[in-house]
């Protein structure tokens, strides 16, 4: 490995783009990837050579010009010689950047799928078994995405939060130490996971983001989404919502044999620094200074049900069945939001047959996601 880690970050979206922005001007060598289908997305920024980067100051992170080293289509390109390789996409594209990825992933690679939601590091690491030929990869996931921003135009990236106590794990869980070991000098605040339970089901996006927009359903309809999402969608009675769907979580993940800080606790940790203040999570919503640019989505038809329904609570749903742990709030919250999108969300969810758990007790799902196989 070279003195200092290079990364190839895949998906140049707000995301991918902060994320390379970020390493680049931090020092870092990127390799920034996006697939052919989508060229037309990155082609500003290849003529620029890179990306404008803004932060808010209390981020602590350092504005100024990205000059990434590589913007392609070219996946093999991208992923030669890096040492970290940052999966940086929506859920629902998990499986298909692992297919695209396993041919080209090379010796000793480290792959870090954020956010994983329930099964991402898993899932690669399967398809990995199958298409893929380079030894020792160690696939990882983030617990969500590490920063909050958003593009201000092609060519302008803007980070206006950056989550500090981030838990990162390797599957298995024998491998989180290389893991943080490689990406420690890039990334000093994250913290290790237990395992890919705690960080598959510790994305809170699903555990905050439903609630607010189903108790919203009536003011999103009228308004098409002119209300900001934390500050004004989310009231004492939401944050109850909140609390109890959370704790259908925190419960699994006790039958799971797997410690999980709750979505408040998080949220302090994440965010403490930048203005997250209040004694639960209600507070820690609506006085998050980050959040007064969040507008409400001005429909249903967007990720904040789209992605965190079927990735996230679906995965809680399931998971409470196979455990014995009744989600009553999760599984309402499900049904509802179908109703509001207009279709069936269930079966987009990773099954337990793809991750490789299908067959496996409680204790031997533990043993594989800290030992393997």
């Amino acid at each position: 490995m070279s003195e200092r880690p290079k990364f190839a970050v895949l998906g140049a979206g707000n995301g991918g783009v902060a994320t390379a922005a970020d390493l680049t001007v931090r020092g870092f060598e990127v390799h920034l990837w996006e697939m052919p289908e989508f060229a037309s997305s990155i082609k500003s920024l290849q003529e620029a050579g890179g990306v404008d980067l803004d932060v808010l100051p209390g981020t602590g992170l350092t504005k100024g010009f990205a000059n990434i080293k590589m913007i392609t289509t070219d996946l093999k390109m991208a992923l030669d010689g890096v040492d970290v390789v940052m999966v940086i996409v929506p859920a629902f594209a998990h499986r298909t950047f692992a297919e695209l990825c396993a041919p080209y992933l090379q010796d000793n690679q480290v792959v870090i799928i954020c956010p994983g939601n329930f099964g991402g590091a898993m899932s690669f690491y399967q398809i990995f078994k199958k298409k893929g030929t380079a030894k020792n990869v160690v696939f990882a996931e983030g617990e969500c995405m590490i920063y909050a921003c958003r593009k201000k135009s092609p060519t302008e990236i803007w980070i206006r939060g950056y989550k500090r106590g981030f838990r990162i794990a390797a599957f298995p869980a024998k491998y989180t130490d290389k893991v943080m070991n490689l990406i420690k000098e890039a990334y000093p605040d994250c913290k290790p996971g237990n395992n890919v339970i705690e960080t598959g089901l510790s994305n809170p996006n699903m555990i905050i983001h439903t609630p607010i927009m189903t108790m919203n359903a009536a003011l999103i309809d009228r308004t098409k989404g002119d209300f900001l999402f934390y500050h004004e969608g989310c009231t004492p009675i939401v944050g109850t919502v909140i609390e109890a769907l959370d704790a259908e979580r925190l419960a699994i993940g006790k039958a799971l044999k797997t410690g999980m800080r709750s979505c408040y606790e998080q949220d302090c940790e994440w965010y403490g620094d930048q203005g997250a203040v209040g004694k639960n999570i209600y507070e820690t919503s609506v006085n998050n200074g980050l959040y007064k640019w969040s507008k409400a989505p001005d429909s249903f038809q967007n990720r904040y049900l789209t992605e965190d329904i079927p990735y996230g609570l679906v995965a809680v749903e399931k998971l409470g069945k196979f455990v014995g742990v009744p989600t009553p709030i999760a599984t309402s919250l499900i049904n509802l939001s179908e109703l509001l999108v207009g279709k069936e969300l269930r079966s987009e969810s990773k099954s337990f047959e793809e991750l490789g758990i299908a067959d496996l007790s409680i204790d031997e799902i533990v043993k594989f996601v800290n030992e393997g196989e």
